[in-house]
């Protein structure tokens, strides 16, 4: 029932995305205009429910993919991307292991102001494959919702480079009795080189 749920929600959240004016030029083919790759810093942060904690070291390859053309005014013009991403990790405390994921519901929306700096805010979630061995998930397979914000501060017309926050959640959403998750902040550097 929990899964149903999920899925139901993950529609109702995408649906009004996909329908929305700033998706209606989007050709039937679309083409990536940007490469992107991200690595730094993961850690779980601790709480009740979450007693134990971990480290990541993530690499994060991406394709931006323009969803229409730029919408809003002012402060708050900007345009909306698809940004599917690959979810490569290798846990690095309290033992070595690799996490290998996708990420290929992820939306971003870029503010574009006059100038060098280019503020965004996005979400996503995806599916990953590893061996977390904690306690808060008892699946190797588990999904990871996600949100966070960043900036892009262009070098050139060509190259952006990349700082940004996410916060990401791993469970296995009710696939097995263990399941209250693994909360992470992490921190993320990267360069972004267009077409």
């Amino acid at each position: 029932m929990k899964r149903v749920l999920l899925w139901v929600l993950a529609a109702v959240a995408v649906i009004p995305l996909l329908s929305s004016r700033s998706f209606a030029a989007w050709t039937d083919s679309p083409r990536p205009d940007r490469w992107e790759f991200r690595t730094g810093y993961a850690y779980q942060y601790t709480n009740s429910k979450r007693p134990t904690n971990f480290e990541l070291v993530p690499f994060f390859p991406s394709a931006s993919l323009p969803a229409g053309k730029q919408v809003g005014s002012g402060w708050l013009r900007g345009q909306w991307e698809w940004a599917p991403e690959l979810f490569l990790a290798t846990m690095i405390h309290p033992f070595m292991r690799p996490i290998l994921g996708v990420t290929p519901l992820q939306f971003r929306y870029v503010f574009q102001p006059e100038c060098r700096i280019h503020p965004y805010l996005f979400a996503g979630a995806g599916i990953l494959y590893g061996d977390f061995d904690r306690r808060e998930t008892g699946n190797r397979l588990n999904f990871n919702p996600q949100f966070g914000a960043g900036i892009y501060y262009a070098l050139n017309q060509s190259v952006s480079l990349i700082l940004e926050y996410r916060h990401i959640h791993i469970s296995n959403a009710g696939m097995d009795e263990r399941n209250s998750g693994l909360n992470t902040h992490t921190f993320l550097v990267g360069v972004s080189l267009k077409k």
